[in-house]
């Protein structure tokens, strides 16, 4: 066979190949969750692809990334409602990291994790997805980060099967 007709089976066999993929496929390799509610800081990886959709629940479930559906900023209310509202730090991290490398300053991604309470739900704010190995910053303020969503019972009940701690 000569090369000029192999090229449209090369061609056919990659786009089986990349459209076999769902595009819910996608998930950072580690969240590491910390902070002072924890000791220690627990180190979470997806240990199959079927975890990728539950790691969602921390580092975005809020629609476009461009666009969230709820931003930190879309709603002043939420600055005093979680001022003393316990929560717990995520830092996300995209890409491969050598176990001397998973630190959160060395994160990609950053975010918290504010506890339900008896008359409130569990909500998530993270900063803006950057899906490569690279430092961002830690956010001080709350302000700086950009999305916020609710979860939900059932979401926390699928965070504590994958080892979420405090939940």
């Amino acid at each position: 066979m000569k090369l000029a007709h192999k090229w449209p089976i090369v061609v056919a066999v990659l786009l089986v190949g990349f459209s076999s993929r769902p595009a819910s496929a996608i998930s950072p390799s580690a969240v590491m969750v910390y902070g002072e509610k924890l000791g220690q800081p627990i180190l979470l990886r997806p240990a199959s692809p079927e975890d990728f959709p539950a790691f969602g629940l921390l580092w975005w479930k809020a629609g476009s990334y461009a666009n969230p559906t709820r931003t930190v900023q879309g709603e002043p209310q939420l600055l005093s409602d979680l001022r003393n509202r316990p929560y717990v730090n995520l830092a996300i991290f995209w890409g491969r990291y050598d176990a001397d490398e998973i630190k959160p300053g060395s994160a990609s991604q950053h975010g918290r994790f504010y506890l339900p309470t008896a008359s409130d739900p569990a909500l998530v704010v993270v900063t803006a997805p950057d899906m490569q190995k690279k430092s961002n910053p830690i956010p001080k303020e709350l302000v700086g980060f950009r999305a916020v969503w609710t979860l939900s019972p059932q979401d926390l009940t699928t965070l504590k099967a994958l080892g979420f701690p405090g939940i």
